[in-house]
């Protein structure tokens, strides 16, 4: 890994997870759905986020967090979704460093009357960001409206943000849920990314990390747009080991060769 690093001119593993915020390539769909879901936090509301497995939602939720105002907003990540009603609000009060209480009852009155707490007393906002909601059981969702819910609804104190894949969307629109989604009204959706975007994306990865020359050729780059269907994720594993394989050349290029033999590394990474 060193040698090939060398080989490259890197200063570090060029498409590794812990990139910046201030580092990702801000694509004209991540840079909108950045700013629609801004906007919907400035305005008080709450927001659904989805998009495929590996397509850059958490980038997202990360690039929104720094691009936010400072000392407006508590934002609190919650990623086990897989909970009851009463360990979900569990892991949410210890989140907020609230003593866990031993009751569904006691747990909800003591997290409402924390936001309440912050919003009146620090004027700070509270923003719950929930990812994987697709996996969230429904009597979860079905109590979420219920928090949102301050001083007879006139009190928007909190935004929830459900974050999850496609089929998120067609859960929300069960009738049992219609008053969660009547109060979470904005929708945000991430597509892939097509190949130009794909080509962007490596080149700035590779640029970010150290790199000063070209080292994916043109056919190259189009094997890996469609092995990967634009999947950030994908192309972060095929890139790596495309890398690995040019590394021992002489001309230690990324071509058509070099995507061909990755991809059939990864099959089943990719799948």
């Amino acid at each position: 890994m060193n040698r090939m690093m060398s080989i490259y001119g890197l200063t570090r593993l060029p498409f590794s997870k812990d990139i910046p915020a201030s580092e990702m390539l801000d694509t004209e769909n991540l840079q909108a759905a950045r700013e629609r879901l801004e906007a919907a936090l400035e305005g008080r509301a709450s927001a659904v986020v989805t998009g495929d497995s590996g397509s850059g939602k958490t980038c997202l939720l990360r690039a929104m967090e720094e691009h936010l105002p400072q000392g407006r907003y508590r934002i609190h990540y919650v990623h086990n979704a897989t909970v009851n009603r009463r360990d979900f609000y569990r892991q949410l009060s210890i989140g907020m460093g609230l003593e866990p209480r031993a009751t569904f009852a006691a747990l909800f009155a003591s997290i409402s009357q924390h936001i309440e707490d912050l919003a009146n007393q620090h004027k700070l906002r509270v923003v719950l960001l929930l990812d994987e909601a697709h996996l969230l059981p429904m009597p979860v969702l079905d109590q979420l409206h219920i928090l949102l819910n301050f001083q007879r609804d006139s009190k928007p104190w909190l935004s929830i943000v459900l974050v999850g894949l496609p089929e998120l969307r067609e859960i929300l629109k069960r009738n049992v849920l219609q008053s969660l989604t009547g109060r979470i009204a904005i929708r945000v959706h991430l597509p892939p990314l097509d190949a130009d975007q794909v080509k962007q994306y490596v080149r700035h990865r590779m640029a970010a990390a150290g790199c000063q020359r070209e080292v994916f050729a043109q056919d190259g780059l189009l094997l890996i747009s469609k092995a990967t269907g634009g999947i950030m994720r994908r192309i972060d594993v095929l890139a790596t080991r495309c890398l690995e394989l040019a590394a021992p050349g002489k001309s230690n290029l990324v071509d058509a060769t070099v995507a061909e033999a990755a991809i059939r590394d990864c099959a089943e990474a990719l799948l």
